[in-house]
């Protein structure tokens, strides 16, 4: 008795789940829309603005898959991304030394967040 619920339960689970799929699947509307032309990150933000996650995220896949072309590994491969990164986006250097600089200085959370800002403005 047990086993033929349990086997009835699984089949229906299983068919709530592929119907789960298939209408996931259906009602997902076709893009029609032209692609975005891409472009570089660093031609789109200002050197002296922070640019957004997104923009870093897309840099840093960008200059990884241009150190795998390079065929670097290890910490020449680390080496080249991180200069990379500096070189897309100057403010993120500028930030990790005052950021740095700040930690040295003995600053936690709220004063280090506001050594930093400043830090990065006078620059």
């Amino acid at each position: 008795m047990t086993r033929k619920l349990l086997s009835a339960t699984a089949a229906a689970l299983f068919a709530l789940s592929s119907a789960t799929v298939v209408f996931a699947q259906t009602t997902t509307p076709a893009t029609t829309e032209t692609p975005v032309p891409a472009t570089t990150p660093s031609a789109s933000v200002p050197s002296s603005a922070m640019p957004s996650k997104d923009e870093i995220k897309t840099a840093r896949q960008a200059c990884r898959q241009d150190a795998a072309g390079q065929g670097l590994k290890g910490q020449a491969r680390k080496d080249a991304v991180k200069s990379c990164l500096q070189q897309k986006y100057p403010v993120l250097a500028k930030r990790k030394t005052c950021h740095d600089e700040g930690k040295t200085k003995g600053l936690e959370k709220k004063a280090l967040r506001d050594f930093v800002k400043q830090c990065i403005a006078a620059s």
